[in-house]
């Protein structure tokens, strides 16, 4: 069975300081997009997972692997699967790349089965498996708050189109998060609504991750502060994928003409 991973985006993200076990609690509008991983699972005498990148082969520490291993015995499990996932979400993006997959043999697993999990229960299961796991289990746009485990949709139109920028940077996670020198509010529900539907770019699009990100590297400052120029835009997670809510095509022949080295994803949020 063919199943689609799609990619998760921020279209805001404050850090609000930190639990009693030292995470950093956040509040975060999450949303979907129209690039997706496509996995694959089918039937076999053994549980494995393999990807179209090959250095994801080697990892000693294969999420999916794990996960699959975990549900068979779990819920007792008589199949056993072969998982082909191939990536088209770049890696270390700040896309959720690795969690949407994971997400997704949660919920194909559910659905093969007839487990009927409901949220909560995938939710304890994928939370083990990275913050971003518990959100990328659902398509829609939401609040997500705390470690990732507290999740409020929202229904509220916002079928915008996004130009994913993606500069061939990496930028680790742990690094950006110990760079945060200052913590935020959550910004209530209902103020946050009128900012979505008014498309209220500059009070919504908002990351606090950017400016750590940026002290680690200079060049996302220099690319965001040229990518405004043209539209709104904002970083995604802990970087080093930026954000172009473009207004019509030109926005986006512009943004390719002025970085055709980079790789550039035209997509919509679903």
């Amino acid at each position: 069975m063919k199943f689609k991973a799609f990619a998760k985006i921020n279209l805001r993200l404050n850090v609000l300081g930190k639990n009693e076990i030292n995470y950093h609690n956040l509040f975060m509008l999450n949303a979907k997009v129209s690039l997706y991983d496509e996995i694959d699972i089918n039937e076999k005498k053994t549980n494995s997972v393999e990807y179209s990148v090959p250095e994801l082969n080697t990892l000693e520490n294969d999420l999916c692997l794990n996960l699959l291993n975990e549900m068979t015995e779990k819920y007792e499990l008589k199949k056993r699967y072969y998982i082909y996932i191939k990536k088209n979400i770049p890696m270390g993006a700040g896309l959720g790349g690795g969690s949407s997959d994971v997400a997704c043999v949660i919920n194909a697993l559910d659905e093969m089965h007839n487990l009927n999990l409901t949220l909560e229960e995938k939710i304890s299961i994928g939370l083990k498996y990275g913050a971003d796991v518990p959100y990328c289990l659902i398509n829609d746009l939401a609040v997500v708050e705390g470690i990732g485990e507290k999740i409020t949709k929202l229904n509220v139109p916002f079928k915008e189109k996004v130009v994913i920028i993606y500069p061939n940077i990496f930028t680790s996670t742990k690094k950006v998060f110990e760079k945060v020198k200052h913590y935020s509010t959550p910004l209530d529900i209902e103020t946050l609504t009128t900012y979505i539907y008014n498309k209220d770019y500059n009070n919504l699009l908002i990351n606090d991750l950017e400016n750590p990100s940026f002290e680690l590297n200079n060049k996302l400052f220099e690319i965001k502060n040229n990518l405004s120029k043209i539209c709104p835009v904002v970083m995604s997670g802990s970087g080093s994928s930026l954000l172009a809510f473009i207004r019509c095509d030109d926005d986006y022949e512009k943004i390719k003409d002025l970085y055709p080295e980079y790789n550039l994803f035209y997509c919509e949020i679903i």
